[in-house]
């Protein structure tokens, strides 16, 4: 049945979109040329451009969808488009019309309608230690230089307590940006299998309905079923990782690490956490190991550079 067949290259193509966005790209574009007005390709088309920063492609693609019918999806895209073309006055109407046509998407459109706020804050109303790290966090977080402004940041709140509601707002923007990073291997799943049919909705509960506790819950359904699944252990450390709960995740990672010790997407977001919560040596180790195999070289480079720099300006052994 086409519905059928179309639902299933939706669900391969979300897959994709995390980490293979070229191939979610032709996915979606297969799916456009069998039903061209398909509001779930148009916005995954969107999207997938949106990950490739290629910002006016995708607010094409967000316009054609919402010429279709109205849907909370490319209405929240739009704020997004409008946010990275700094105007603010236009995302939030487009954040507030996605609320309207969808309640149940509050914390979401909160979170990003905070983060329209966060250059609002003035460093003047700290003291001078605090509003000197509160301007360099800025600096630095303009120039992509994420880990640098996570320090700074935290830095701040630790001179100036009261500037920690703002500054959070900036903290949780790096470490969304972080949270792109994380690294996940593709799997074909069979709608026939129970397990399979489980991390499928698991993936949709997040992805689609950012709902994060929902999503671990039906992770650990499916690990009580094979608690050995790689790919939902790894997830489940992902979702964790999102939430802040770096110890937790952490045991997700080192658990799929025990089962294959060459599963390096977990060594990758094991690493991750390692660096986030500041345990450098643990983290190096990691990047290291990585560095060794030719699918993390490119990527584990420039986090093992940023991390021995790190370590010489704190005057730190840099071997182990």
């Amino acid at each position: 049945m086409l519905e059928d067949y179309i639902n299933d290259k939706l669900d391969e193509a979300q897959d994709f979109l995390r980490n293979d966005t070229a191939k979610a790209l032709k996915i979606y574009d297969d799916i456009l040329e069998i039903d061209p007005e398909n509001i779930d390709a148009l916005n995954g088309m969107g999207s997938a451009y949106m990950k490739l920063n290629q910002i006016d492609e995708a607010d094409k693609y967000f316009d054609k969808s919402l010429s279709i019918c109205e849907n909370s999806s490319a209405l929240l895209n739009k704020g997004i488009v409008w946010k990275h073309k700094n105007n603010n006055e236009k995302a939030l109407y487009y954040y507030n019309k996605a609320y309207e046509a969808n309640p149940n998407l509050k914390n979401i459109i909160n979170i990003l309608k905070d983060e329209l706020n966060t250059k609002e804050i003035n460093p003047t109303n700290f003291n001078d230690e605090a509003s000197e790290l509160i301007e360099k966090g800025i600096i630095l977080k303009n120039e992509n230089k994420l880990w640098d402004s996570l320090d700074a940041l935290t830095k701040a709140i630790d001179a100036d307590s009261s500037c920690k509601s703002d500054v959070d707002k900036l903290i949780n923007e790096i470490k969304s940006c972080l949270n792109q990073e994380l690294s996940y291997i593709d799997e074909e799943y069979n709608p026939d299998n129970k397990i399979d049919r489980i991390k499928m909705q698991a993936l949709r509960a997040l992805v689609k309905d950012n709902d994060p506790e929902k999503a671990l819950t039906l992770m650990n359904i499916a690990l009580e079923l094979d608690e050995n699944d790689l790919n939902t252990l790894n997830h489940k450390g992902g979702v964790l990782f999102i939430q802040s709960k770096y110890q937790k995740a952490l045991e997700c990672f080192d658990r799929c690490l025990k089962i294959d010790r060459t599963y390096y997407c977990a060594l990758f977001n094991k690493a991750l956490v390692l660096r986030i919560t500041n345990k450098l040596r643990g983290a190096l180790n990691c990047f290291n190991e990585l560095l060794k195999t030719r699918q993390y070289h490119q990527k584990a480079k420039p986090y093992q550079l940023e991390i021995l720099d790190k370590l010489k300006e704190a005057d730190m052994p840099d071997s182990f």
